[in-house]
């Protein structure tokens, strides 16, 4: 009985403390961005259609500029997060000023040739491949393996 008398006032007493004391996970306490991510997607594993989505993007993004590496999703491969090559098709073929061509891809990206020489006939419809080439460039490959230097212009 006495116990039941001293309960509610103990609770009433500490409240205040317990309510200061804010219950954190252990990976709130990781100062660097990445790490603390991968803290928490180690703790609570992102689903299936995470990783789906992260490989699309990384599909979507190549080619174009970026600041730093990748942050991998747990089970994720860098492959997957930053692919080295893509492929996709050809839907139109513009040409520029000196001769210089413009691809648009079936999957929206449009690529325009680095280089002046006009080499490797590139038509609509044709599946190429575009690859991590040296020092930050980008190759086109053409359905007869002819290498054309591009870069993503949007």
């Amino acid at each position: 009985m006495l116990m039941r008398r001293l309960l509610p006032s103990l609770l009433y007493l500490l409240a205040p403390t317990l309510a200061a004391q804010p219950l954190l996970h252990a990976c709130a306490s990781v100062a660097e961005p990445a790490a603390r991510l991968a803290c928490y997607d180690k703790a609570f594993p992102p689903p299936p259609a995470v990783h789906a989505a992260a490989a699309e993007k990384a599909q979507a993004d190549f080619g174009l500029a970026k600041p730093h590496e990748p942050l991998l999703n747990p089970g994720q491969t860098h492959e997957q997060a930053a692919p080295e090559r893509i492929e996709s098709r050809v839907v139109k073929v513009e040409y520029g000023r000196a001769g210089q061509r413009s691809f648009t891809l079936e999957n929206g990206q449009v690529w325009t040739q680095a280089e002046s020489r006009s080499s490797g006939h590139v038509q609509a419809g044709d599946n190429v491949q575009l690859r991590k080439g040296l020092l930050g460039s980008y190759v086109l490959v053409t359905p007869a393996g002819v290498r054309l230097g591009v870069r993503r212009m949007r």
